[in-house]
């Protein structure tokens, strides 16, 4: 069983950007503010040899 750090977060995150609606960039930006998801979506990044994301 595959278990990933934060993946109700990533879930949710994944299902807000592909449906249309008022806000949708002002909460993509609240919940990819945390640590916590930064560093889960590196560590899935990291895992898969990519190059980590850069949050500005």
């Amino acid at each position: 069983m595959l278990v990933l750090p934060g993946q109700g977060l990533i879930t949710m995150l994944i299902g807000l950007s592909l449906i249309p609606f008022p806000g949708k960039h002002k909460l993509e930006k609240n919940i990819l503010a945390r640590k916590s998801v930064r560093s889960s979506l590196n560590w899935i990044r990291t895992k898969a040899k990519k190059d980590p994301f850069i949050f500005d």
